[in-house]
């Protein structure tokens, strides 16, 4: 068997830190091969461990386009292998592709499947299509190709536009008209192809909940349908072939209205799958890989935001977004999958990137690692000075290691509160205590490191106003000052004593006792006081917050369908920008259940410029 999902997770990096590491996240979802989109990373962003975790070779595509929106789009493919030389698991491709139109002359390693060269023009339509608009396509990291053999596998995020947004519109239409002649190229040449991710396409009414008239009449749906078999095309849907009957089978939910509570969403992750059988006969209809391969497609829920009990439910309002991605995983699982022979993994792999290898470093990582040193070096110079205290040889070591032990069993009792005259009666006197200690930490001050110059970690260096600073100083953290533990453990309870000694000649030692467990109890009593205080404050805080919050939804106007108060937002763009509006709180959900949101919408009044002046 041989388990493929697909996975949208918005952004990698949150979904590694929500399962704790990323070989969690892939160990979650159980899968040979698992293809991530949207990740959300840049050359600079790729580390170790967000691409790299023990048992899984990545291959990842990210966005080089220079529009200055950041980190967006790109894909990932992980394989789930035993070894990664010398292998005939199908999960580790024979070939690997980052973009599909064959141009890809910023990656050295990439190699072009089936020899694909793109013809032209395009499509007619489009108008001319130059050498930078194709690159354009391949820029944005949204297709990664690997070859494992007995199929080719695209790992897609379709790009999601709007219809008043022409040069975008165009761009879509320019990316899939060049994918359809990449899977056409290498169908022709006898390979299977399997197309699988988020290609921002509900192709159907029955894959969107509350799909409005005229839902299946619009340009790229209408293409999504033409490439599937039962329009002629050479694609299975998967899913949707497996349950043609299955309502309410969605796969993306609006993270901004709480779609998932009453499964407001739509079915816009797909694996699609298209080529002869394992078994070397003729193509035919009962004989596609589909027939005879597929065990199964579903769709995992149980990844489903909000699912769990352990999650929070959505609360309304924009700020309300819940934990997790707002897609759901699909997987595809193929039986009687035969191994493949003997290969190696591709140069494209992850593993070889500079930005992973380390044959790259940007001016930042390199002062990181001369820190790194820097406190491995104080480390090894504290372990030294630990060896060095115990081996220290003298003909007073025994006498010396007794006094320290009393001194330390002493002070730490005290400081439990325990009785100071019953610690005297043991037979330690209150001088030794103070001698011995001092001595102690006047020997510890005078330790040499190892390359023989004095270590005195609490000194500060003093400098003139005029003295030039290193460049060490400049990458140097505030607070990151070594504190010398021994010394801060010793000195303020020396201190303590030598001051009761002093001042104390008149009195009886218990008396002095009586007169520090007092002095303790007034301390902790006042400290108390102040807590309690503190406290009281803070609910004062809170409640004058939740008075004002109550006063607010008392001026909210309410939704007529649930007699509820709305929530406040303001319109992002437009001639109306800026303008606030309220609408229903509750999460959005089919119109058919009276729980959902009601659609309620109305406008804030606007004062006139004559009453604000």
């Amino acid at each position: 068997m041989v388990k493929i999902v697909t996975y949208n997770v918005n952004g990698l990096r949150p979904r590694v830190a929500q399962h704790g590491s990323l070989r969690r996240l892939l160990d979650a979802l159980d899968a040979d091969i698992i293809c991530f989109q949207e990740t959300k990373l840049s050359r600079q962003d790729l580390s170790a461990d967000v691409i790299m975790a023990e048992g899984y070779e990545a291959f990842v595509s990210c966005n080089r386009s220079t529009k200055g929106r950041g980190a967006y789009s790109g894909v990932a493919t992980f394989c789930r292998v035993t070894s990664a030389f010398s292998s005939q698991e199908v999960a580790l491709p024979v070939a690997a592709e980052e973009g599909f139109t064959g141009l890809q002359d910023y990656s050295k390693n990439s190699e072009i499947i089936g020899d694909f060269i793109i013809a032209t023009p395009v499509e007619e339509g489009l108008g001319e299509i130059t050498r930078e608009d194709l690159l354009r396509v391949d820029n944005e990291g949204r297709c990664i190709i690997t070859d494992h053999g007995h199929f080719v596998l695209f790992n897609i995020y379709g790009p999601a536009v709007e219809e008043n947004d022409k040069e975008r519109v165009r761009f879509k239409l320019l990316f899939y008209k060049i994918l359809q002649k990449r899977w056409e190229h290498l169908l022709a040449l006898g390979k299977r192809v399997f197309v699988v991710g988020d290609l921002n396409i509900a192709p159907s009414s029955i894959d969107r909940c509350d799909a409005p008239p005229g839902f299946e009449k619009q340009m790229f749906r209408e293409w999504l349908r033409s490439m599937l078999r039962e329009n002629g095309g050479p694609f299975f849907d998967a899913f949707r072939s497996k349950h043609p009957e299955r309502t309410g089978a969605y796969t993306c939910f609006n993270q901004t209205i709480g779609a998932e509570e009453y499964n407001y969403g739509s079915r816009i992750d797909h694996i699609l799958i298209s080529g002869a059988c394992l078994h070397h006969c003729d193509f035919a209809e009962d004989h596609s890989i589909f027939c005879c391969n597929v065990e199964e497609c579903e769709i995992m829920n149980h990844f489903k935001r909000g699912n769990s009990e352990n999650l929070s439910k959505w609360k309304g309002g924009r700020s309300s977004k819940l934990e997790g991605s707002d897609h759901i995983p699909v997987y595809i699982l193929l039986k009687e999958i035969p191994e493949v022979p003997v290969h190696n993994i591709p140069p494209l792999a992850a593993r070889y990137l500079p930005e992973i290898r380390g044959r790259q470093q940007s001016i930042v990582s390199f002062f990181n690692k001369g820190k790194t040193s820097e406190l491995q070096d104080a480390g090894n110079l504290a372990l030294y000075k630990d060896t060095v205290d115990d081996s220290c040889c003298s003909d007073d070591l025994e006498n010396k290691t007794t006094a320290k032990e009393g001194l330390v069993a002493g002070i730490t009792e005290f400081a439990k509160g325990g009785n100071l005259s019953s610690l005297m009666c043991k037979g330690t006197n209150l001088d030794q205590w103070k001698n011995e200690g001092l001595a102690g930490i006047s020997r510890g001050s005078q330790k040499t490191s190892p390359s023989g110059t004095k270590f005195v970690p609490n000194k500060k260096i003093k400098r003139n106003s005029s003295s030039q600073p290193t460049i060490k100083s400049f990458f140097q953290q505030p607070g990151s000052k070594a504190v010398n533990v021994s010394t801060t453990t010793f000195v303020t309870p020396v201190k303590t004593l030598q001051y009761m000694n002093d001042t104390c000649v008149s009195n009886s030692l218990q008396e002095n006792m009586q007169g520090t467990t007092s002095a303790s109890e007034d301390q902790d009593n006042a400290n108390v006081s102040s807590c309690s205080l503190s406290e009281d404050k803070c609910n004062a805080a809170a409640l004058e917050w939740q008075r004002i919050q109550q006063k607010m939804k008392m001026t909210l106007p309410h939704c007529k369908g649930h007699r509820e108060p709305c929530i406040p937002r303001s319109v992002k763009k437009g001639p109306n920008i800026g303008r606030l509006f309220y609408v229903c709180a509750r999460a959005q959900g089919p119109a058919s259940n009276p729980e959902a949101n009601c659609g309620h919408f109305q406008w804030a009044p606007v004062k006139s410029k004559e009453k604000r002046s």
